[in-house]
């Protein structure tokens, strides 16, 4: 009975078998080789890949390691395949020797285990002082969603670049109109205003398609007019800001009308596109010399001191 028991141990002991090889079988320290072990053991049995911790051979590093297929050769036999990555930093031939596995209750060790060779890195004797990768330098591929953050800061430097040019632009406009707003005028009010509207009405500049520039021009003679004679602020406000300061302040209802009209109806063609008629345009020129007829200053009265120095 025990020859029969010592007859089967054998006879599993002859199925088991480690089989082993390393790929590349030569290597430059630092670079890395792959080790593949593969168990045979009969079916009845359990198995499993022994290996050192850290360390397969002093000299040769365990990376990683796992097991990537498991098979059945046969009808008495099974299969598991395991992949090490191993390194080494000292140049030498390492005979891999430290590979088993646990079948059963018993350990079984490679008999013929693979070698690894490990060369140096060759060095430049004539320049020792230069230096080169054992491998050259990897490059990750183009992600474009790693630069879009430089995207969306480019969009908003342009933005704000923009958006200070423009300020600085209507700084400067509003600067230029100011500037020539306290002009200090050669005429006065009236006779500014009549001669401005005469040649404004001598070029006829809406019968040539430039009706927004006839409105443009009309309504500041009257803009300005209001400023002179009345010191309502007109340059820098709404038409319906400028017919509140004028009811405020002069409150006559019938060139209330009118001038509202006018303004109404510049703001219409320079801003909405609208052509007026010929007898609109005509009309407005006509509204525009009756409204500075309307509000034409009074005559300082001279003083009687004045006339006592006049006659002296």
């Amino acid at each position: 009975m025990l020859l029969l028991l010592g007859s089967s141990a054998d006879v599993f002991a002859q199925d088991v078998r480690i089989i082993s090889e390393v790929n590349p079988a030569s290597i430059r320290i630092g670079e890395q080789s792959a080790l593949k072990i593969r168990v045979v053991y009969p079916h009845e049995g359990n198995a499993r890949l022994i290996l050192p911790k850290d360390t397969l051979t002093h000299g040769v590093e365990i990376v990683e390691s796992h097991m990537v297929d498991s098979m059945t050769v046969n009808d008495k036999l099974r299969e598991l395949v395991y992949e090490v990555t191993i390194t080494s930093f000292d140049s030498a031939t390492y005979l891999l020797n430290n590979i088993s596995a646990l079948v059963g209750d018993s350990l079984y060790t490679d008999e013929d285990p693979p070698h690894l060779v490990v060369n140096t890195i060759p060095v430049d004797t004539e320049h020792p002082e230069e230096f080169y990768d054992i491998k050259p330098q990897w490059k990750p591929p183009f992600v474009w969603k790693d630069y879009i953050i430089y995207l969306y800061i480019a969009i908003g430097v342009i933005l704000i670049a923009l958006l200070i040019y423009f300020i600085i632009k209507w700084l400067k406009k509003r600067k230029v109109d100011e500037e020539r707003a306290e002009e200090v005028p050669l005429d006065d009010p009236y006779s500014e205003a009549m001669h401005s509207l005469e040649a404004l009405r001598e070029r006829r500049v809406w019968e040539q398609g430039q009706t927004k520039m006839y409105y443009t021009e009309l309504t500041d003679i009257i803009r300005r007019y209001l400023w002179r004679v009345y010191d309502i602020s007109t340059l820098d406000r709404t038409t319906a800001e400028i017919l509140q300061e004028y009811k405020e302040h002069v409150g006559r209802e019938r060139m209330y009308r009118e001038l509202s009209e006018l303004l109404q109806t510049s703001d219409l063609a320079k801003f909405a596109k609208y052509e007026p008629l010929a007898e609109v345009n005509n009309r407005m020129q006509t509204v525009a010399v009756a409204f500075v007829e309307e509000h034409k200053p009074e005559p300082e009265e001279t003083t009687e001191e004045e006339g006592g120095k006049t006659g002296a």
